[in-house]
């Protein structure tokens, strides 16, 4: 994909999602912070989806933006939080099938639209930020620049929590939250090769943390142990990232296949 196909999706991107949160703020008076902007942000993650899938396959091909052949030993990396999430998951639903007959419709309702959504959330933000904007930006020629811009990019997008209205400490935490798992996502993305176990993780992530708040599951133990793991993760990888063979990074090493 050309770098102004790959800036047009981006912005596409910011656009749908800047609508969305601007709609729910000023539209319902739902703010970041309630689950229930979920019920609205489903239908832009959704149209998201579909313009990305088709933007891809009318412009490149997945195999160029992070669908080719999985590095195994790239796992290894991602292995220990997707435990911890894992973990988080089983936890939430125990608590569910625990109070399910205590749950109004409504909140069972909300669960399952916070499940769809993050599924979506997952390849939305994955694909844009570790697939299109990070190959755009030649790891394979400047790897260590084009990890930090990609994460400075996934950060500034959450900027857009700003329209409905965040409160300013919880935006300054998520920006540093959320770059630093930038980091951390672009630099297994570009072991693995491919964006589908990033994918899972990421939804997985944040539906651990919006389903935790809606029924009360504490889950501070399990999110401490997985940001400090990814902070030492990023220290290692920046170290050995010369060590690192990016070859099947290369345009001419990619198929042309599409999923």
């Amino acid at each position: 994909m050309s770098r102004n196909n790959s800036i047009i999706l981006a912005a596409v991107v910011f656009m749908v999602m800047g609508v969305v949160m601007a709609v729910s703020a000023f539209g319902f008076q739902i703010y970041y912070g309630n689950p229930e902007l979920l019920r609205i942000a489903i239908f832009g993650e959704v149209l998201t989806a579909v313009f990305i899938v088709f933007w891809i396959r009318s412009k490149g091909s997945f195999a160029r933006v992070g669908f080719s052949t999985l590095k195994v030993r790239g796992l290894v990396w991602l292995v220990p939080v997707f435990l911890v999430v894992l973990y988080q998951f089983g936890l939430i639903v125990m608590e569910f099938v625990s109070r399910f007959n205590q749950l109004s419709s409504s909140t069972v309702q909300l669960l399952a639209i916070i499940f769809v959504t993050t599924l979506f959330v997952g390849f939305n933000e994955e694909v844009t930020f570790r697939g299109v904007l990070l190959r755009m930006l030649k790891p394979d020629v400047h790897p260590y620049r084009a990890i930090v811009i990609s994460a400075l990019l996934f950060s500034s997008f959450h900027l857009l929590n700003l329209i409905a209205f965040i409160p300013p400490a919880a935006m300054l935490f998520q920006l540093g939250n959320t770059f630093l798992f930038g980091l951390f996502f672009a630099l297994v993305a570009l072991k693995l090769n491919n964006l589908w176990p990033l994918i899972i993780f990421h939804a997985l992530w944040d539906f651990g943390s919006i389903a935790g708040d809606v029924l009360a599951v504490n889950l501070t133990i399990p999110t401490l142990v997985t940001q400090v793991f990814v902070i030492i993760a990023i220290v290692v990888q920046f170290v050995l990232l010369k060590r690192h063979d990016l070859s099947h990074l290369k345009p001419t090493s990619l198929t042309s296949a599409k999923i």
